[in-house]
């Protein structure tokens, strides 16, 4: 019962964030959404920022077993083609699931150092997808080593100017743009652009 409870809370946290921002968030809106009482919050959580922390490590949890998961189950193609396949995925998911989406990429941004924090370190955890292209480019000695940190950064500013201006069910229109982003400081731009172009048919 107590896990269900915080799970619900969790599962309203986002639901309340995402709709009203996270600034005008209040624990009222969070426990009338979940159906559970103040008290009942007050022994899971500290405030709203301790369960809008806890709410955003899950949902990053579930972003990166999705994407991981199209990684591998592309295990079999170049490698270019499985971050296609894994961008893929996150747009799709990101496409389907709005609320998460803007808690993920907007919200958290207005929720203080704490949450700052914890988003870059949701960023690097995307990171090892994108160290496979060091071999596969042939100069992986020449690349900055922060190279997967730019080429995450990149992407996931397009995704937030697209959910913030409130086009994040349409995210799969810029997948090619992102495939290029990723691939482009590994492949070069031309090898890149013949990438975008695959994914562009793809869609």
């Amino acid at each position: 019962m107590v896990r269900s409870q915080r799970e619900r809370l969790l599962e309203a946290m986002v639901r309340v964030a995402a709709a009203k921002g996270y600034e005008a968030t209040t624990v009222a809106d969070v426990i009338e959404v979940a159906g559970v009482s103040q008290a009942t919050f007050h022994e899971m959580f500290e405030d709203k920022t301790s369960c809008f922390l806890e709410a955003y490590d899950a949902m990053i949890d579930v972003l990166v077993a999705h994407v991981s998961t199209a990684f591998e189950t592309a295990s079999d193609e170049p490698w270019p083609e499985q971050i296609a396949a894994a961008l893929r995925a996150l747009v799709e998911l990101l496409a389907a699931e709005a609320d998460i989406a803007r808690m993920a990429m907007v919200e958290v941004t207005a929720a203080g150092d704490d949450a700052r924090g914890r988003y870059r370190a949701a960023l690097a955890r995307f990171a090892p997808f994108l160290e496979k292209g060091r071999t596969y480019s042939g100069q992986g000695d020449e690349l900055p080593p922060d190279t997967a940190r730019f080429a995450v950064g990149g992407a996931t500013s397009m995704i937030f100017d697209e959910i913030r201006a409130g086009r994040g069910t349409d995210l799969e229109r810029i997948l090619p743009d992102l495939v290029f982003a990723v691939l482009m400081p590994y492949l070069g731009p031309e090898a890149a652009e013949d990438e975008m172009r695959r994914a562009a048919h793809q869609i």
